[in-house]
């Protein structure tokens, strides 16, 4: 079961049965996604064409859904091509490789 379920194995409540929560979460991640991608959509970043606070309280979120998660089969993640290409274009920054880049 917990194989079948992908990122939901990495968090409490495993051993449950009913799929709905993780139906939830996965359908509005997906949503979320989309919300995202159609407003990075003729864009470089999510105001426009400088990288904002919007963009750093947002990129570790989508980065670590194929990341932390190992959501990104379940959620399709790689269908949201300006999501992709937003990550990328934000982690290919020497700050933010510097920020993940922190010893354990």
């Amino acid at each position: 079961m917990v194989g079948q379920l992908g990122f939901f194995h990495k968090f409490a409540g495993r051993e449950y049965q009913d799929r709905r929560p993780f139906e939830r979460y996965r359908d509005e991640t997906k949503r979320l996604l989309g919300v995202l991608d159609q407003q990075l959509e003729g864009r470089a970043f999510i105001i426009g064409s400088e990288y904002t606070i919007a963009d750093m309280a947002c990129w570790p979120w989508a980065r670590n859904i194929n990341g932390f998660y190992e959501a990104g089969e379940v959620t399709d993640f790689a269908s949201f091509e300006n999501v992709v290409r937003w990550v990328d274009t934000c982690m290919n920054r020497p700050a933010s490789q510097k920020a993940v880049d922190i010893p354990s």
